[in-house]
């Protein structure tokens, strides 16, 4: 049998390097989790950048679906004064249909551009919780790896006792 200063030297090595191993798989889980986070809040970012775009073209279409009924409803008018049917009557309630689809058709591009950026919002939101997981995770993982670092420590020493007494239990051994 190796002499105790042997034992103890190779228990100690081994011990360490358990630990030491354990420490290292934490910190390396913690590390990627945070590259994870920091790539979700990234994502994050760009959708909500995407949002507010998603808003201003909304908003430019529905200008623009403005500005080409006006232009529009100035030519019927032109067209029925030009043909001598006057402003009244049925001329106004083609005047006025127009119009009011012609308003449908800009809240309906607004509309639509509204449900894009919120589509866009909230998938950021889901994409900044995911990173806030991803970081517990690995908070959580770094965490095990201490615990997991201090049970070979104390295995070790258990290890330790156990060979330098020359392989016999102690009465605490005996007891659990």
């Amino acid at each position: 049998m190796a002499d105790p200063v042997t034992i103890g030297v190779l228990v100690a090595a081994s011990t360490a390097m358990t630990a030491v191993g354990a420490i290292q798989q934490g910190q390396a889980a913690a590390a990627q989790a945070d590259a994870q986070k920091q790539a979700q809040n990234y994502n994050a970012i760009v959708k909500q950048q995407n949002a507010a775009l998603a808003r201003q073209q909304a908003g430019a279409r529905e200008e623009q679906q403005r500005r080409g009924a006006r232009q529009l409803l100035g030519q019927q008018r032109a067209a029925l004064a030009q043909a001598g049917i006057g402003t009244g009557g049925s001329a106004l309630d083609i005047e006025e249909q127009s119009a009011v689809r012609a308003e449908l058709d800009a809240l309906t591009i607004a509309y639509e551009g509204e449900l894009q950026a919120k589509g866009l919002l909230a998938s950021a939101q889901q994409d900044i919780y995911q990173g806030e997981v991803a970081a517990a995770a690995g908070e959580n993982a770094k965490t095990a790896s201490y615990i997991s670092a201090g049970a070979s420590i104390l295995s070790g020493a258990a290890s330790y006792g156990y060979y330098s007494k020359g392989g016999k239990t102690t009465e605490v051994a005996k007891l659990s």
